[in-house]
């Protein structure tokens, strides 16, 4: 429906009436009035307003044509308000049209419709809340159960105590990709680019051969000699698992002759704890002899087992230091002669024996742990013999090119296999 400016100026409120109640049915406005150019009401939907001033006006906002919400109790009671100016054909404004809604209809619509949102909220909160503690809980047993500062403090551990190995350490996951590397690592294949360039590249590109790193890396392999880039070295692997999946593995390794260094040493302090034992063994049987003695005032056989064991003792160290210029030589065979004697063996030291200088490319410790294993099967050769003097002989010669070390013994002698093998 439309309004002529000729019903509008002779206020045909009948006409008005019939628009404003088509508008007011149309929709679900609370209310609609009508007022002139002065705000005067033309329709009210008490009759009883009509002919007076509308209340909640904005000040100049009739003569500009502006349209604005107002929010306020009017003649209907608290109410929200909508007001638009009326227009002519000529566009100027002859009236105003105010349109509300009661505050008590829109508190009620919000009981309506926000309440069941705000259910379906908190029931969306409940299972978003529900859903977080499990993501949370399978991320912990992810983390193995630690916190994130935890697990810093894990990984920060982990890397001195990655740099800190003497040992080299390589680790790979199940497709031959590096993970980890350390120092001793790099520097033993000779790598000199940082560890963290060598992560996630393939390890046969780093490593030659890398049979040891793919093959089976799933089986436990310890003291494996491999060959690392032209390296002899003693490997050990072993396999990292979640469960029951295959995360990958860690092989460490050390140089052989770093290995075979330390075991001749080894054994070097094994013959020099052997050669204090019997020498306390030796002591404790001498002084317990003497003390027998000094209790049956058998002083004259005290003195003169005094001074024979002195000149004895002092012929042996004198010989030793003047037949072998290495001290560690000299040092190993004394402590043999005493080994033997408390055997019950005799050890002899061939005249003529002499070492004036070790053999190229051995050293003392090497040297004296090849005279020691020699010495030891004579002593054992002996013992489970029977038969014979058991008397042991050691002939040592640098004359010449060579040096000769010739053992002999009454025991039942070595097969030529079992010899190689000890070799």
């Amino acid at each position: 429906m439309t309004v002529s400016s000729a019903q509008w100026k002779t206020r045909d409120y009948k006409r008005l009436a019939t628009i404003a109640d088509k508008l007011q049915r149309d929709t679900d406005f609370d209310y609609v009035v009508i007022g002139d150019r002065h705000s005067i009401r033309l329709y009210h939907p008490n009759p009883e307003k009509i002919g007076y001033p509308m209340q909640f006006t904005k000040p100049g906002a009739l003569e500009k044509g502006e349209s604005y919400f107002i929010t306020g109790k009017g003649s209907i009671g608290m109410a929200m308000r909508a007001k638009t100016p009326i227009f002519d054909d000529d566009g100027k404004v002859i009236g105003v049209v105010s349109i509300g809604y009661l505050v008590s209809k829109i508190d009620s619509w919000r009981a309506e419709f926000l309440l069941p949102m705000a259910g379906v909220f908190v029931v969306l909160l409940g299972i978003l809340m529900l859903l977080s503690w499990f993501l949370a809980a399978h991320i912990r047993r992810q983390m193995m159960g630690m916190e994130p500062k935890q697990i810093a403090r894990v990984v920060r551990q982990q890397e001195a105590l990655f740099s800190s190995v003497y040992e080299g350490l390589i680790a790979v996951d199940p497709h031959g990709y590096i993970t980890a590397i350390n120092r001793n690592a790099r520097k033993m294949l000779g790598l000199s680019s940082p560890g963290r360039q060598w992560l996630g590249k393939p390890i046969a590109e780093v490593v030659r051969p890398a049979d040891f790193f793919t093959e089976q890396i799933d089986e436990k392999r310890q003291d494996v000699v491999a060959n690392f880039n032209g390296l002899s070295v003693i490997a050990n692997r072993e396999a990292i698992r979640s469960g029951d999946d295959l995360l990958g593995a860690i092989i460490s390794f050390r140089s052989k002759d770093e290995i075979s260094t330390l075991n001749a040493q080894l054994t070097q302090i094994k013959q020099y704890v052997e050669s204090l034992r019997t020498l306390r063994h030796e002591h404790l049987n001498w002084m317990s002899t003497l003390n027998g003695l000094l209790q049956m005032k058998e002083y004259d056989r005290v003195l003169a087992m005094v001074q024979g064991e002195s000149q004895a003792q002092q012929q042996l160290i004198d010989s030793l230091r003047e037949a072998f210029a290495d001290r560690q030589v000299a040092g190993l065979l004394f402590g043999k002669v005493q080994r033997a004697r408390e055997l019950g063996l005799k050890m002899v030291i061939v005249p003529g024996s002499q070492l004036s200088q070790l053999p190229p490319g051995l050293d003392s410790t090497e040297f004296a742990a090849i005279v020691g294993n020699l010495l030891d099967n004579a002593f054992e050769a002996s013992l489970r013999s029977d038969e014979g003097n058991k008397i042991v002989e050691l002939f040592l010669s640098d004359e010449g090119d060579d040096v000769v070390i010739e053992v002999a013994d009454q025991g039942c002698g070595r097969s030529r296999v079992s010899t190689r093998q000890n070799i």
